[in-house]
């Protein structure tokens, strides 16, 4: 495992379980908030609640997951197995990452960005759009003249 393959593991880490911590966060601060009104049929507000948290968590959730396959990805590639493009892969992981960092919306779900997710976020698209192969070389031991 070269540096390159570890960030790429260490951004999906990061941005999974920070996207845990916001959706526990949530829940934690929902049932204080929301947790003492007494209602015979709390189904909306149960709904509302998840809908909040998918909200908030999903597009971390979702940025990190794919930056970790990408890191395989990037594996692949530091092993010799270069010029495969992952086209579908590298659009999915960038609009993901531009996602997470609030730049764009799906759905009608845009939040504005929450600071450290964005940049987790900025990083996913950026690696993303250059692709393994420059991924896998961007800390590669450099070679003297030859």
């Amino acid at each position: 495992m070269n540096r390159a393959e570890f960030w790429c593991r260490v951004l999906g880490w990061l941005q999974v379980a920070g996207a845990a911590l916001v959706a526990g966060a949530i829940y934690v601060l929902w049932t204080l908030i929301f947790g003492w009104i007494v209602i015979e049929d709390a189904g909306f507000l149960t709904v509302a609640k998840w809908i909040v948290i998918v909200t908030f968590a999903f597009p971390p959730l979702l940025s990190g997951v794919l930056a970790y396959i990408f890191a395989e990805r990037v594996q692949r590639a530091r092993l010799g197995m270069r010029d495969e493009q992952h086209v579908f892969l590298r659009v999915v992981t960038a609009l993901a990452g531009l996602w997470s960092a609030g730049v764009v919306g799906f759905v009608g779900l845009h939040l504005p960005p929450v600071g450290f997710f964005s940049l987790l976020g900025i990083a996913t698209a950026i690696i993303a759009v250059m692709g393994a192969d420059w991924t896998a070389d961007l800390f590669a031991p450099r070679r003297g003249p030859a």
